[in-house]
């Protein structure tokens, strides 16, 4: 049995958690994406609509960090954060017999 977590990946009963594009693993259960790529950039490179500087309304470095699946590439996750905290977004999924 396998669980799709959303429309990129995918847990499997033995708690593996894999890229739906190219069935690369990504992680497991308790870490989804903690095999994944990170990028870390300025938030301006999100798009036209994010032009201010970030240090006008915040007091810490902000980033754009985006999530891919390492062997195809695929955009898992993106969020604009303080630069210096983890990941808010968590995915957990437990699955019962």
């Amino acid at each position: 049995m396998s669980l799709f977590i959303d429309d990129n990946l995918e847990q499997h009963s033995d708690g593996s958690v894999t890229c739906r594009h190219c069935s690369h693993l990504v992680g497991d259960a308790a870490a989804p994406m903690n095999a994944a790529r990170v990028t870390e950039t300025a938030p301006r490179t999100a798009g036209p609509s994010v032009r201010e500087d970030a240090a006008l309304f915040a007091d810490r470095p902000i980033v754009f960090r985006r999530t891919f699946c390492p062997e195809c590439l695929t955009l898992l996750q993106a969020e604009i954060v303080p630069g210096d905290e983890v990941s808010a977004r968590h995915r957990s999924l437990i699955v019962g017999a």
